[in-house]
């Protein structure tokens, strides 16, 4: 079992306090450590920032993973071997298991880097790096590498390990040909550019062509094809360099070359990723989200930039994750424009970027007076409104900050085509009204899951919160709880969803301590409701009069009422509204008689 205090101690300096540990949150601006991880629950918590839970929830929250793959990482960490249910188990050191096709990417990747650093032949491709600007210091914190202009210079290395071909092959450092029954170097002549994942591991590469070998058959840039440790949608280069940063800050530097996030670090700007040969999509998007608050994309100063941000623009508005767009001056890159102009005016520069909504608006209005070029005027409105249209009007209702954000701009839309704000409301409404058609959410049923907008905090009613803090104080007056409530008692279905594990046990004859109970919660966000009444009842302990026994039986009596008041007045609806025959009536009157001698103590 990983200890959630060596757990979180990996990320944060802990301090001990009393029987606690405290540290500075890594999640907000934290000067007073705010953190607080409980070894003897084997749980932490984070007050200002309203999260907590176990090592599983730790590891989400700092991976941004699900629990899952939480699972697997501590798994990797405690040298546990997971069972998969109703799946063959792939045979270690064959190209089907991935720990093996990891352990040989990273080999790989120092192969390459240590041929980089070492050999006579890799002259050509440190020259190269030096002329780009690269130090020898990133060089080694990015682990660049050289791949020699041989088609069998990786192959032959291998030779001396334990990765065979077919493995090779796997993660995509291989090719074969067909025709001669052989396999061959995937990269040659290029410098590496290695891709790692947000635990450090190796899935893939990036490999640019050195000048003297390039030609019209060989593309400047060729990544790894997807495996099954690399999938191009969902990894970014540099995010293994850039996580803690993006973290801290809130905010992350989207680029679109290696390069580019290379020298953005050496220049101290360190909240930098590139995506990997495609454009931003709903994955990415959905992975930033769990990192950052706003994100701002780097674009080189070019039509095609331009375009590129307009094209990523409704992932990001769907998302509800605040997009910034950056263009750079005409015919520069990032990384030529901090060689040119250093760091301080870089972060000048991107402080001046504009949300997305008013770079897809300048964008449509170049060159078009929105008061006297009226057709193009209302095309680019429609075109923006389109936009918008993505988020749902039920999202708009609950998403306090959503409706915040669609009132500003539609104000600024009012202002710059000098129309009535509910004008433009309007039409915003009769286009989403279009997208939620029948029609419409037929076709959306197979598109891919959304990832869901972040719930509000989870609150349960006085009594659940009674009824959970006793449980958590006192798991041995479970069965007693479980024999007088029923999980249908209770009101919220957060509530439900925890107790229904307690009475579970109870009847399987399981424990009911609060750890065995947090471990079979999946969802972080009960296990935060466990954890945060647990710490309301460890302060509520000493405060209360009644022992917890007479607690319970005081609660049971409560719920008990509450469930006789509702169906007295369910009663009392049907025979107002006569909808129950004579016979009924007669019994439901003996009922309600009964019902208040018992609340009179009189049978």
């Amino acid at each position: 079992m990983v200890d959630i205090v060596d757990l979180v101690g990996q990320s944060i300096n802990l301090e001990r306090r009393g029987k606690l540990f405290l540290g500075l949150c890594p999640w907000h601006t934290d000067s007073r450590p705010s953190l607080q991880v409980d070894p003897n629950r084997q749980t932490w918590k984070c007050w200002p920032c309203n999260i907590g839970g176990d090592i599983f929830s730790f590891i989400m929250q700092r991976e941004g993973i699900e629990f899952r793959e939480s699972l697997e990482f501590l798994a990797d960490m405690a040298g546990v071997e997971l069972k998969k249910s109703n799946r063959p188990q792939a045979e270690p050191g064959s190209p089907d298991d991935k720990r093996t096709l990891f352990k040989a990417a990273d080999w790989a990747a120092e192969c390459f880097h240590q041929y980089l650093l070492n050999s006579s032949a890799a002259d050509v491709a440190r020259q190269y790096l030096h002329n780009r600007g690269i130090t020898a210091e990133s060089i080694r914190k990015f682990k660049i590498g050289y791949a020699p202009n041989e088609w069998e210079f990786l192959l032959r290395e291998s030779g001396r390990t334990e990765f065979s071909p077919p493995v090779l092959h796997a993660c995509a450092l291989l090719g074969f040909s067909q025709s001669r029954k052989k396999y061959y170097d995937f990269f040659r002549g290029r410098v590496m550019f290695p891709i790692h994942d947000t635990r450090d591991r190796t899935v893939a590469f990036g490999g640019r062509i050195l000048p003297q070998y390039a030609d019209e058959k060989n593309a400047k840039y060729v990544n790894s094809p997807e495996t099954k440790i690399f999938s191009k949608s969902e990894n970014l280069y540099g995010i293994d360099l850039a996580i803690d940063a993006i973290r801290k800050g809130g905010k992350v530097l989207v680029m679109e070359g290696y390069t580019d996030v290379i020298m953005a670090s050496q220049y101290g700007v360190t909240n930098v990723v590139a995506v990997l040969g495609t454009a931003i999509n709903e994955i990415h998007v959905r992975n930033l989200k769990r990192l950052a608050d706003v994100v701002t994309l780097v674009l080189d100063g070019d039509d095609a930039g331009k375009k590129r941000a307009t094209e990523v623009l409704e992932y990001f508005v769907k998302g509800q994750l605040d997009l910034r767009i950056l263009t750079l001056p005409e015919g520069q890159d990032p990384c030529d424009y901090l060689q040119a102009n250093g760091t301080e005016a870089f972060l000048q520069l991107t402080e001046t970027a504009n949300d997305a909504l008013q770079h897809k608006l300048d964008v449509e209005l170049d060159g078009v007076d929105p008061l006297r070029d009226t057709h193009a005027a209302n095309a680019a409105l429609q075109s923006i409104l389109q936009t918008m249209a993505l988020v749902s009007g039920q999202q708009v209702i609950t998403d306090v900050a959503a409706r915040q954000r669609e009132q500003l701009i539609m104000g600024r839309l009012a202002r710059t085509f000098s129309l009535e704000h509910d004008e433009i409301h309007d039409q915003l409404v009769a286009l989403r009204n279009q997208k939620e058609t029948p029609k419409n959410a037929d076709k959306r049923e197979g598109s891919p899951p959304q990832h869901p907008t972040p719930r509000k905090r989870i609150r349960l009613t006085p009594m659940e919160t009674e009824l959970l803090e006793l449980l958590v104080e006192r798991p041995d007056l479970a069965p007693g709880a479980a024999r007088e409530i029923y999980v249908d008692d209770l009101a919220s279905d957060a509530m439900k969803a925890i107790y229904a594990i307690y009475t579970n046990r109870v009847l399987e004859g399981l424990s009911t301590k609060f750890e065995d109970i947090l471990l079979e919660i999946d969802d972080p966000q009960l296990k935060f409701v466990l954890v945060d009444n647990a710490e309301n009842a460890k302060n509520k302990a000493n405060k209360v009069n009644l022992s917890p026994e007479q607690r319970l039986d005081s609660l049971i009596r409560s719920i008990s009422k509450q469930i006789r008041d509702g169906e007295r007045r369910e009663m009392m609806r049907k025979l107002e509204n006569k909808e129950v025959s004579a016979d009924e009536e007669a019994e439901l009157l003996q009922q309600l008689i009964e019902q208040e001698r018992e609340d009179q103590g009189l049978t």
